[in-house]
């Protein structure tokens, strides 16, 4: 199984980084967590699960910005890590409204699981490709529209600390018949005593996009949960919906870090890309009209207002997912402001 293999590499190369860790532990095309299993809803509920309103919202958004960029008469959409496709079933739902959005879309899914396409190709009744890596995105000059939710917190991060002008790695390796974490010494760098975290898998991939939209202009929308700065340890795993050792349930349990949204914003920044958020999602939710939507269910469907409710807390709530998870969108400067960012700027 997937601990031996991780065992085997230790013995022959040494400690693993905690992003080599990661990446094994989800990818791994045998035994990775995203390789062999039903992942979304056992161990981790999206958004666009919770609520039909959410994909719907998503597509508005999508919309509205196709309006305000001249109905171009061919749009790419791109979803990093759709999950079952729930989010673009409801996000076509929308776009049926409008026949020259609906019919401007290209749209290609970034995903490598097997079992999460197989749900991909039932949920979605609109023609899509699927590609491996969004390098993979056919070249031209259409303007792109780019989603990514719950996407950046899974790919893998490294965790760093400064103490005493040493700079330390948390590495795994195996110690008295066990994975353990160790810190092992990298270099010799003054500064104040800190922990920050890295993801270079993370960054490159986002320089890719920055540049793509540099040259087709458009926009890209990330939501995650996150933070702005650049301190601390956000490293954690879901093991049956539980918080469970990143060390347990290896291949088994859903590994994450919080994105640093202040890195993606200086990134753009260097693109000369515009930049808004982050912005808390149930504000985001609140701007797009989530409030409205869900009044307009309830009228419709009376049996379904408690759960219609509770949806709506869920999303948008301090104390649920409304602070935690962040919305940021970044855009070719030369195309109008994307909306839902009223109040978060």
């Amino acid at each position: 199984m997937l601990n031996s293999h991780l065992i085997q590499i230790i013995q022959e190369k040494g400690p693993l980084s905690q992003s080599q860790f990661m990446e094994l532990a989800l990818q791994h095309p045998r035994y990775g967590y995203y390789q062999c299993q039903e992942t979304v809803g056992r161990d981790f509920t999206t958004s666009p699960e919770i609520s039909q309103v959410f994909g719907e919202l998503i597509g508005a958004w999508a919309l509205d910005y196709f309006l305000q960029i001249k109905n171009p008469q061919n749009l790419t959409l791109v979803e990093l890590g759709p999950g079952k496709g729930t989010l673009l079933a409801d996000f076509l739902r929308i776009a049926k409204l409008e026949p020259s959005f609906y019919q401007a879309l290209e749209i290609y899914l970034v995903e490598t699981s097997l079992p999460l396409k197989n749900q991909q190709k039932s949920s979605i009744s609109f023609p899509f490709s699927w590609i491996k890596n969004f390098e993979e995105l056919p070249k031209n000059k259409n303007p792109l529209i780019i989603i990514a939710n719950e996407f950046f917190d899974a790919l893998p991060t490294d965790f760093l600390k400064r103490k005493e002008n040493v700079v330390f790695e948390r590495c795994i390796t195996y110690e008295d018949g066990k994975l353990v974490f160790q810190d092992i010494e990298r270099r010799k760098e003054v500064g104040p005593d800190e922990t920050w975290e890295e993801s270079p898998q993370a960054e490159a991939l986002f320089h890719t996009i920055c540049k793509r939209l540099q040259v087709c202009g458009g926009v890209f929308l990330c939501i995650d949960y996150g933070y702005e700065g650049g301190s601390g340890d956000t490293f954690q795993a879901l093991y049956k919906a539980e918080p469970s050792s990143p060390l347990h349930h290896i291949g088994q349990s859903d590994l994450t870090c919080h994105v640093n949204f202040s890195k993606l914003n200086e990134i753009a920044l260097s693109y000369n890309l515009g930049v808004l958020g982050p912005c808390p999602q149930g504000q985001f939710l609140k701007n797009l009209g989530v409030d409205l939507r869900i009044e307009f269910l309830k009228n419709k469907n009376p049996s379904q207002s408690a759960s219609l409710n509770a949806a709506l807390t869920r999303l948008t709530h301090p104390q649920q997912m409304g602070t935690l998870f962040k919305v940021s969108a970044f855009f070719s400067p030369l195309t109008p402001h994307p909306s839902g960012f009223d109040l978060c700027l």
